[in-house]
């Protein structure tokens, strides 16, 4: 899927309880002058805009939104996609009012889409949640490979469900931060070395060996 990707400061996550996050703490006391930079450098090259920021879409500030939809609209871009977490999943198409003249797709980052681990890392969506209920609001999903608890067919089974469901899917691999948690070195290798060289060739999936692969960060 080519297209430009930037990084942008929200207000801050309002969930900050996943065991394995910690950007949250990119916050300021000023977002929009943080921002400008990034949204000043869009080119519009590929028609299709990345936009990711420390939390969901609905968290970046009211000055940020109008300066990028005014850019987008400078550069003719056509589809725009955000992040978002389950629970802004009812004001999805409220936020996609502030670009009227693009279409604009989201992502969830679910990171699995097994209850008991999602329940062990604190993700905040319920149980009874399935990939087939995300799929109802999200174009798009981010998934997780190499936290603790986690083994390859968990993977395997991920991908398998986002393949068939979504237009879209990341799988990020576990890249060590201020948190607590560690990397599953075993199952990381087993997943470069077995999973990684098929889904290679999935232009729907984007691999992340690293959390700077789409370029920011």
């Amino acid at each position: 899927m080519p297209r430009e990707s930037i990084l942008i400061q929200g207000n801050g996550c309002v969930w900050k309880k996943c065991v394995f996050c910690d950007y949250y703490l990119d916050v300021s006391d000023s977002p929009f002058d943080v921002n400008m930079p990034a949204i000043s450098s869009i080119t519009g090259k590929f028609g299709v805009l990345d936009v990711s920021n420390s939390g969901s879409a609905m968290e970046i500030d009211g000055k940020t939104l109008h300066a990028l939809a005014k850019k987008v609209d400078e550069k003719n871009i056509h589809t725009i996609w955000f992040e978002a977490r389950w629970n802004y999943r009812y004001e999805l198409d409220e936020f996609r009012k502030n670009f009227p003249h693009s279409t604009v797709k989201f992502r969830t980052g679910a990171e699995t889409f097994n209850p008991k681990l999602r329940k062990k890392w604190k993700k905040g969506i319920p149980d009874s949640v399935t990939a087939y209920d995300i799929s109802k609001f999200y174009n798009g999903v981010s998934l997780m490979v190499g936290l603790d608890g986690q083994t390859i067919d968990d993977v395997c089974k991920d991908i398998e469900m986002a393949d068939e469901l979504f237009e879209y899917f990341s799988l990020n691999v576990f890249t060590p931060n201020t948190t607590n948690q560690l990397p599953n070195k075993n199952l990381i290798d087993n997943f470069i070395s077995n999973v990684y060289p098929a889904l290679k060739e999935n232009p729907k999936a984007d691999v992340l060996l690293a959390n700077t692969d789409w370029g920011i960060g």
